[in-house]
């Protein structure tokens, strides 16, 4: 962190007058609670701090701030730990992690455990008010409460015309209308529109009859809506692509081609960067995926614990190698290097539930209890 973001450690805000608390930063170093509280209390935020998880908790369960900063690597209770605590005691809080020791892994991780960014130390006041205040955007968004559709159409209200071709021949007029007043050139827009059209062909060649051109083109724009959704969700805030990739595949169950060229245009991001972080990490899905997936450890203590034998079980039980997709996409066979649970060994796990050396009939019974 920069010099003008250090200073003694406090345990809470040292405002002479009480105010709310809209931040807890939860941090063994002193030098960067401090720092962040000096930085936050400037911009107006009422903040409080802690040396480590255990208290942090307690201040986050009695205060019930909007935003909780945790610092990743923590003696005793560490920063997953707490962020996943923090949302039993406070489930409105949203959570920020900062860390000295960032990765592509621990991002993910810890993004797909509820926190709303994650930023390296050092970093700047600017970029600590930044993630801040994006994520007390986001705190206010899930305090507006959803409103309730009309339980009827007013008889005053006159039926929409069924759709019909010149009906969506208007409506393409109208979009080139304001392509056209936008200084958009109608070319380069139609160029773009026929490379999708010809990708959702190709893709149709390649699944054969299951489906044809035209489900395939209805399935990219629901597809593309819901990326940019998720774009629109998060501000179409850069520093948050490894969120809304999450996001994407959460609502998608893969990251389609065409939708991370979606995300690259729109976030004016180079597509390069963000194939090489889909890539990168293995929770990532660039190949459609069945609906549950299985995944079998082949890392060193489950390899010499029986991997390759419980691997050709599962497999067998499928029909399918792993890397493949049955052809109902109900299950997608990987192979992982590590789970973290090498006692167990060799280990398989089903949508998040691990087994331990399962027989061949177990496997059975767990497929068959997939719904």
């Amino acid at each position: 962190m920069e010099t003008n973001m250090t200073g003694e450690s406090t345990a809470s805000s040292t405002s002479d007058e009480p105010r709310a608390t809209d931040v807890v930063v939860i941090d063994d170093e002193e030098s960067i609670c401090e720092g962040c509280r000096q930085a936050l209390e400037a911009d107006g935020y009422g903040t409080a701090t802690a040396p480590d998880g255990v208290q942090g908790l307690r201040l986050v369960e009695e205060l019930q701030p909007r935003v909780v900063l945790v610092d990743l690597k923590m003696p005793g209770m560490g920063g997953v730990e707490v962020v996943t605590k923090v949302s039993e005691v406070a489930p409105s809080v949203v959570p920020i992690i900062i860390t000295g020791y960032g990765s592509i892994e621990s991002a993910v991780e810890t993004m797909r455990i509820g926190a709303s960014d994650f930023i390296t130390k050092p970093f700047t006041p600017e970029k600590l008010l930044g993630s801040v205040r994006h994520a007390m955007e986001l705190t206010e968004a899930k305090a507006k409460p959803e409103v309730a559709a009309p339980a009827a159409r007013p008889a005053a209200v006159p039926e929409a015309a069924p759709p019909s071709k010149h009906s969506l021949l208007l409506q393409g007029l109208d979009a080139l209308g304001r392509l056209s007043s936008l200084g958009f050139r109608k070319r380069e827009f139609l160029n773009e529109l026929r490379a999708l059209e010809s990708e959702a062909r190709e893709r149709a060649e390649r699944m054969g009859h299951a489906k044809d051109k035209e489900e395939i083109v209805l399935e990219m724009v629901h597809d593309l809506h819901v990326a940019d959704g998720v774009i629109q969700k998060h501000g179409y805030s850069k520093s948050a692509l490894i969120q809304i990739l999450l996001d994407v595949q959460t609502e998608l169950n893969w990251l389609p081609g065409y939708c991370l060229r979606w995300i690259s245009a729109r976030l004016n991001v180079p597509e390069t960067a963000i194939y090489g972080i889909a890539s990168f990490y293995e929770a990532f899905a660039l190949e459609r995926r069945g609906a549950h997936l299985v995944q079998v450890c082949t890392g060193t203590a489950c390899h010499v614990r029986g991997a390759p034998r419980l691997l050709d079980r599962t497999s067998g039980v499928l029909g399918v190698k792993p890397g493949e997709t049955d052809p109902e996409m109900k299950f997608t066979l990987q192979t992982v290097h590590c789970l973290g649970c090498c006692a167990l060994g060799p280990v398989m796990v089903v949508d998040g539930n691990y087994y331990s050396d399962p027989s061949t009939r177990q496997i059975a019974k767990i497929m068959d209890a997939c719904n």
